[in-house]
């Protein structure tokens, strides 16, 4: 679904949480399909305006999400999803209604062995934060498609050893905090080993050919952190450069 406007979103959303009325309203306005959207998938039903209760706790979700969203990075269409979905959970909680979609209705049909199911997380103190994770998750997945990878590939090119792993987050790093580099990692949807090679020199240690066979782990982690991604992130914290498993 596209949304007609020549501003980003979190340009907008800056607007709106700075004060701009116009600005807030209009952004409602033209993401009421996708807020409609994102409530109805959570629930597993048609929601009308109006009708359904549920809807006006997406609304207010997303007037949440305008004002809670601070970064200038491109991300703030999943984390309103994030807040809606986590949102409604509270309204379902709080009526214990009959007849209405139970907490555990809340799981993605498509949720997979990467994340764990909500009914599972019901009685765990974290499941918010594994509910976090399981849309950053979605979010990643959605961004290294357009680097032509698929978590699948990616879990299949992971280094076996942890001194390999390591190796590579600390290039992706790189990659992600070298301005050049970062624009045309950014630019190109690829990873620039040429430019890396160029620009770093020395700094890389590593050959051209170790950076090949892992390019396909060195784009996927620079793509997350190219993007704000805090609970996966915690992955690669562990340890300094990283040393958690993806």
């Amino acid at each position: 679904m596209s949304y007609v406007s020549s501003e980003t979103v979190e340009s907008r959303v800056a607007r709106a949480r700075n004060g701009d009325a116009q600005a807030r309203e209009n952004l409602i306005r033209d993401y009421t399909p996708f807020i409609l959207k994102t409530a109805s998938a959570a629930v597993k039903r048609f929601l009308v305006v109006g009708q359904d209760e549920e809807v006006s706790a997406a609304l207010q979700a997303f007037d949440e999400a305008l004002m809670a969203y601070t970064s200038p990075k491109p991300g703030f269409v999943a984390f309103a999803a994030t807040v809606i979905r986590r949102r409604l959970i509270d309204h379902f909680r709080k009526e214990k209604r009959r007849n209405e979609a139970p907490f555990s209705s809340l799981v993605n049909d498509d949720d997979d062995g990467w994340t764990e199911s909500l009914g599972a997380l019901e009685s765990s103190p974290n499941w918010e934060k594994a509910l976090e994770r399981r849309d950053e998750m979605n979010h990643w997945s959605a961004l290294l498609h357009q680097y032509g990878l698929s978590l699948d590939r990616v879990v299949k090119r992971t280094p076996k050893h942890a001194d390999a792993r390591d190796r590579a987050i600390k290039l992706a790093v790189l990659v992600s905090q070298t301005e050049e580099l970062h624009e045309i990692f950014v630019r190109d949807r690829k990873l620039p080993i040429n430019d890396m090679i160029r620009v770093l020199g020395d700094e890389l240690e590593v050959s051209k050919k170790t950076i090949e066979r892992q390019r396909d782990y060195i784009t996927a982690i620079a793509v997350m952190l190219s993007y704000d991604f805090p609970t996966l992130q915690e992955f690669l914290d562990d340890s300094g450069a990283g040393g958690g498993t993806l």
